[in-house]
Formats: structure tokens, sequence, C-alpha cells
């Protein structure tokens, strides 16, 4: 069976063979944390100073033997830990990965009214001409937001996030530049998980969570051109859903908003997905570090079988996810949620309108 065989660069230099440990993480922990970036830890030898010459801002590159590189960070963070004992010293250095390293630039000016959101991303991108890292062509890309003066001025990482969550859009990192994808519609990826190593990759370990008391289902919505409208079911405990959206109609913001609240108190399954190299196939194993980078947004099947019931197969959109990482073994953690929770509608909308009464979830 596979073993991960991790390589870590850093610029041109190569620290893969005195790496001793390896984490990193991408997307988020649920559907209802805001996206921050991921991040990079690793140890190093640094018996001779091997990490002397590491600086903030350079860029880590962390790939494997099965596949190219599986993902791109920016050091944040270099700490020397100068043992008594002879050769003991080490070094650890922290990343962040491209939308965590543009958070902190701050933003210029009102970026003004864009005729959609993905169209604004592009123009406070601009902004931060020339520097690292790259981000996409500023050519409009059509979306389903009508953008407004709706937020105040913050750093940039903000800013954009603030309009993906508008746009239940989503970014990942494809070596160091950004992509964007501006709809909430799931990729289908090519892994999936089951007890088969040779036709999925093996778990070790699976939580399952259903909401109910959990999980908000009290929506608050907000936007400038209408306010707040809020939105409750009755009978459950109420804990709070507060997004920033940007309608200018009254009855289609409540009508957001009462969806939001149903969709949220249904009681689908959301998962934490543990497994290991260990038991996998090459094959498997490399199907699902080639998607990595993509597979935040995207959904998975996992075939599993509940205590006292049957084999059952339902499919998931990853969240985000993590990876541990020592000589000889790799571990991850994938957090997911059920698909039902990305069926949201927008009205009076060609591209992203569902209209049909009997899709709005009650």
């Amino acid at each position: 069976m596979s073993t991960i065989n991790w390589t870590v660069t850093v610029g041109v230099t190569s620290f893969t063979s005195i790496t001793q440990s390896l984490s990193f993480s991408f997307g988020r922990g649920s559907y209802f944390d805001t996206p921050t970036g991921g991040t990079c830890t690793f140890t190093v030898r640094n018996n001779t100073g091997q990490a002397a010459s590491i600086n903030q801002g350079d860029i880590i590159e962390i790939g494997n033997q099965l596949t190219l590189t599986v993902a791109t960070f920016y050091v944040v963070e270099v700490t020397f830990q100068d043992e008594i004992a002879t050769g003991a010293n080490t070094a650890t250095i922290t990343g962040v990965d491209a939308i965590g390293q543009i958070s902190q630039f701050p933003i210029g000016g009102e970026p003004g009214i864009y005729p959609n959101a993905l169209e604004q991303i592009a123009a406070i991108m601009d902004e931060l001409a020339p520097f690292n890292p790259p981000y996409p062509d500023p050519s409009p890309v059509a979306g389903r937001a009508i953008v407004e003066d709706a937020f105040d001025a913050t750093t940039i990482g903000q800013r954009i996030i603030e309009l993906l969550l508008t746009e239940n859009g989503r970014y990942y990192y494809e070596s160091n530049a950004i992509v964007f994808v501006p709809s909430s519609a799931p990729n289908a990826q090519s892994f999936n998980f089951g007890t088969n190593a040779s036709t999925a990759l093996v778990y070790d370990g699976l939580t399952r969570k259903y909401p109910n008391t959990n999980y908000p289902n009290s929506v608050n919505l907000s936007s400038t051109g209408v306010g707040t409208t809020t939105a409750a079911v009755t009978g459950l405990y109420r804990r709070n859903y507060n997004r920033q959206v940007l309608f200018n109609t009254t009855t289609q913001q409540q009508a957001q908003t009462d969806y939001y609240a149903n969709v949220l108190s249904v009681e689908a399954l959301y998962a934490e997905l543990r497994f290991s190299d260990k038991p996998q196939t090459d094959a498997q194993l490399d199907d699902f570090l080639e998607a990595v980078n993509a597979s935040y947004g995207g959904t998975t099947q996992v075939t599993y079988t509940p205590p006292g019931g049957s084999a059952t197969t339902d499919t998931f959109v990853v969240e985000g996810g993590t990876c541990t990482a020592v000589p000889g073994r790799s571990d991850f953690t994938l957090y997911l949620s059920p698909t039902v929770i990305y069926d949201l509608f927008t009205l009076d909308s060609s591209t992203f309108g569902i209209l049909n009464t009997n899709r709005l979830g009650w």
C-alpha cells in the first residue's frame, strides 16, 4: 500500500531531506465558517543553520512523488528552537496561502459600483499590482450579485471574502495563483470514500452530525438597499446565522431569508472524515492529491454503514481539510456538508434562479 513521500521547497532550496514534520490546511471547517485562507507549518533540522536563509514572503511549495505541487504557501514566520544537545537544533516555518497573504493589504479607496461581484474583485485585486500572488484575469465574469457600496473599506482579503460569500462563491489556490469559482454549484471530484481500496479511498474514522440544535436556523440577512430581514423555523432552539447580501428588493431578500432558514434547519447529514495514506492504492491517492487544491467546494461520495443499518452512500460537499505528516505516515481530515445547503436560489435570475416551487425546500 501507499506511503506519501512529501517534498518541501522554499524558493529554489529543497528542505525535503531535513523536514521532520509537516501539516497544512485548506478551505474551512464548516459551511458556517468564513474562509480565511489555508496555513502550513513544518519543522526542519537546523543543526548547521539550514533555515537561516528563509525570509518572510518566500514561496513554499509542497508536493510528493505521486503528483505535482499540491499546495503553495507564503512564509510569514520562522522560529528557531536552539537546543542544548549537539545537533538537536530545529526551526519551524509557518506559511499562509494566497488569500491569507493578501489579507493584510488595505484597500486604497472605495471600489465603487460594479455590475457584479467578480468584476469588483478583479478591480480590488488590481490595487495589488505588481505584488505577488498572481490573480485572475480582470475581465468581467457574469455573477448574480449587483454590487453596491455595501461594505466598509477594509483589507483586500476581507473584502474579497465578503464578496465571495454574497455569491456563494469560493476560491482555492492553484500553484501560487488564486482561482475564483463564482457559482455555488458543487463540482464533482474524482475521489470517493468507501471500504474497498481498489475502488475508493478507505477511511478509518467518520463522525456523523445532524444539525438540529447544533447548527443555526435563525437567519438574518442584511443589505444597504433593504436593511435586515429575518426568518426562523419554529419549534427549534434558535441559533443565529448572519450574512451580508446585495439585494435591493425587500420581497426578494425576504424570500431568500425564508429559504435559508428552511434549508439550514433540514436534518441533513454533516460529516468529519478521517483517513491515512497507509491503506490506499497509488491510483486512489493520486486521484485525491491531484484534486486537493480544488476539492474545497467540490463533491465526494461516502459509503458507510450506520450502527444497526445497511450500507448507505451519500454525496457531500467538501468544505475544507487538514493534513498532518511525519516520516512514514500522512493523516487527513475532511470537513463535509450536505449538498442541500448549496441548493440556494436567487429570484429573477436567468442563470441562478430556481423559481419552480417544488425546488424551494418546503
